[in-house]
């Protein structure tokens, strides 16, 4: 990633970052070098996010399981299921359309990369009770 590019990164950034204490994958994936090295980061990045994504909504669903098992209502699994689907659905329109808002030439694969690990991140301290 030439200096151009990182200047056109950053200063996208600087105008999407929601939780400034919150570090974004993008964010810290930039300083271990080139366009290559980045997209490793990134890609090792997105793994841990997934692993910890299917984890959560495993635990989530344990949890609503176990309410209705509890109060004789059912309800909560739906209800969790549902949520799954269309955050999956929300998190690729998203990310689309955060790499269509960057330029050739300036990362916007790497872009559409951090955004899913980031709302991958995001998601699972939703799940969490």
């Amino acid at each position: 990633m030439n200096g151009i590019q990182r200047a056109a990164l950053a200063l996208w950034l600087s105008g999407t970052v929601a939780a400034p204490a919150l570090a974004s994958a993008l964010e810290e994936c930039v300083p271990t070098g080139d366009g290559a090295a980045v997209l490793r980061c990134l890609t090792e990045e997105d793994g841990k996010a997934n692993i910890e994504l299917s984890t959560a909504e495993a635990a989530a669903a344990k949890r609503a399981r176990e309410l209705e098992q509890a109060t004789g209502r059912v309800g909560a699994h739906a209800a969790l299921a549902k949520s799954v689907r269309d955050f999956a659905a929300y998190r690729t329109s998203q990310c689309a359309y955060v790499k269509e808002t960057m330029a050739s030439g300036t990362g916007a694969a790497q872009a559409q990369l951090g955004c899913r690990i980031d709302m991958n991140r995001r998601r699972v301290r939703e799940l969490k009770p």
